[in-house]
């Protein structure tokens, strides 16, 4: 009986340690409301801050990551930026703050520039502005041309055009939307990456205009030969065009046949080029096709056309054995499935 007894006030001792240890652990915590009051009233917002900074601001970004300090913000049903309602987890709301973040389609550019927050109670604004994205450069058409002639920007965040730039040139611009840009070749630009800058920022094309040397434009350079195998070449093509006024036809009759014009003048430097840049349009039949330069077919490039659609490319010397020259040019066909026919245009170095 008497170790029956003195477990028990052990028993009690430490039960009476864990309910002063709980005690001390609950009031440890900390107040969500601010002031311990329950949300009641219209809500007002202080102010926004960068929840990875917590430095506040009155301009965001689409997908990022905000806390929005306030009172009376417990009972959020909705926050909105710029019209569009965003996401918020409620197990993130207090009294005092919501952790919220940018929809990715909210508005930025002639927009109410205000963020709102409804709640049980009524709502409160504050101005606040989105950030406009970076301009996204897509493609451009043609890939060479001539100065005064029109190229073509496709994309996206156009918005706020502000200038448009071949290397360090400006170009006249013609006309823009939201996803299109038209603007003149500026003179003397024989190569150039093309630059696009909005108020969101600036952006560059990731193929650049133009060419060093041209093998093909309309015409085949001169002192160039013709010669391959297993088909047929038509250089004053009409049928399918991808600028100016020609195309080459290439007709492959044998499988593997290729397509071959060489450089029978003085010889082609190629230690300032870095890529070959063609284009060629897919006609009936085709598949893949060999790029080779110089006849070395044991390190060419093995490319997929698209059949019915112009197809351009910038092929890295690089990927065809880094040559020090170039003497000639194939575009063989790669896939053993004949009668296959290509379009051939815009074929040059850069």
């Amino acid at each position: 009986m008497k170790n029956f007894k003195i477990l028990k006030q052990g028993n009690c001792t430490v039960f009476l340690m864990m309910l002063l240890f709980l005690g001390g652990l609950t009031s440890c915590q900390p107040d969500d409301t601010g002031d311990g009051a329950e949300s009641s009233g219209p809500p007002t917002i202080e102010s926004v801050a960068l929840t990875a900074r917590d430095s506040t601001t009155t301009v965001g970004r689409r997908q990022t990551s905000y806390t929005i300090y306030g009172n009376n913000l417990g009972t959020t049903q909705e926050v909105y930026f710029n019209g569009t309602k965003a996401y918020f987890n409620p197990t993130l709301v207090t009294n005092n703050v919501i952790i919220t973040s940018i929809p990715e389609d909210a508005p930025y550019f002639d927009a109410s520039d205000e963020l709102r927050v409804v709640t049980s109670e009524g709502e409160a604004t504050m101005p606040f502005s989105i950030e406009q994205p970076s301009p996204m450069i897509v493609s451009f058409t043609p890939l060479a041309a001539s100065a005064g002639d029109i190229v073509t920007i496709t994309g996206e965040i156009f918005e706020g055009l502000e200038s448009v730039r071949f290397g360090d040139t400006e170009a006249e611009i013609v006309s823009s939307t939201t996803t299109e840009i038209q603007v003149r070749v500026p003179e003397g630009v024989v190569q150039a990456f093309l630059f696009v800058e909005t108020a969101g920022g600036v952006s560059q094309s990731t193929q650049s205009f133009g060419f060093k040397f041209v093998i093909y434009d309309d015409a085949l350079a001169d002192s160039w030969w013709i010669g391959g195998w297993a088909g047929t070449q038509d250089f004053e093509n009409t049928e399918r065009v991808k600028r100016g006024d020609f195309s080459i036809k290439r007709t492959y009759d044998g499988g593997y046949s290729g397509f071959q014009i060489g450089n029978g003048g003085a010889t082609i430097d190629l230690s300032t080029m870095s890529a070959v840049k063609v284009s060629i349009y897919g006609g009936e039949g085709i598949n893949d096709v060999k790029i080779v330069l110089n006849g070395n077919d044991g390190v060419g490039k093995v490319i997929t056309i698209e059949e019915g659609v112009w197809n351009d490319f910038t092929i890295p010397l690089s990927e065809l054995g880094s040559p020090a020259v170039l003497t000639e040019f194939w575009v063989q066909e790669f896939s053993g499935t004949v009668p296959a026919v290509v379009y051939i245009d815009d074929l040059g170095l850069i």
